[in-house]
C-alpha cells in the first residue's frame, strides 16, 4: 500500500466503487462500517436513522422486510422464530447479501433475515470467510 494512503483511498484506487443504497429512489452511498474490512451496510446513513425512528422518506421505497423472509423455509431450513408479529423484534433483522457480496448491493440480491437465520446461512454458505472478495482483511503495507 502507498505510504499515506487511507483504505478508502486504496478501495478507490483499486477500481472500487461504494456501493448506493439499497432503497428504492435513493442514489447515496450505503454506511461504511469498516474501512479495514471494506464492511458496508446496505442503506445509507439517512435511511437506516429513518428506519430506525418509524419514519419513512418521501420518494424512497424501503427493501428490508418487517419479518424475516426465511419463514418458508427458502434457505433450506425454518426459521425458528415463532412469531407473525415482528414489531418488537425490528432489531433482530438484518438485510443479507444472497451471494454474500456487499459490493452486490442490488434489491434482488438482498433478503431480510432475522440475525438466527443470517448467521446459519452466512456459516453454512462461508459468506463469513474472510477470504471473500468483498470481506477482505488488508494489511498495512
Amino acid at each position: 500500500m502507498t505510504v499515506g494512503m487511507t483504505m478508502k483511498q486504496r478501495f478507490l484506487a483499486e477500481g472500487n466503487e461504494i456501493p448506493k443504497c439499497v432503497n428504492e429512489g435513493c442514489c447515496s452511498n450505503v454506511k461504511v462500517t469498516n474501512w479495514k474490512n471494506w464492511s458496508f451496510r446496505s442503506e445509507c446513513q439517512t435511511c437506516i436513522t429513518y428506519r430506525w425512528k418509524g419514519k419513512t422518506r418521501t420518494g424512497i421505497t424501503p427493501h428490508k422486510k418487517l419479518y424475516c423472509e426465511n419463514h418458508d423455509g427458502r434457505l433450506g431450513f425454518k426459521c425458528p422464530v415463532d412469531t407473525s408479529d415482528w414489531t418488537s423484534f425490528m432489531n433482530c433483522l438484518d438485510l443479507d447479501h444472497i451471494d454474500g457480496n456487499h459490493l452486490n448491493n442490488v434489491p434482488k440480491n438482498v433478503v431480510t433475515l432475522c440475525k438466527m437465520c443470517h448467521g446459519r446461512k452466512s456459516m453454512n454458505e462461508g459468506d463469513n470467510n474472510s477470504f471473500r472478495d468483498s470481506r477482505r482483511d488488508i494489511e498495512d503495507a
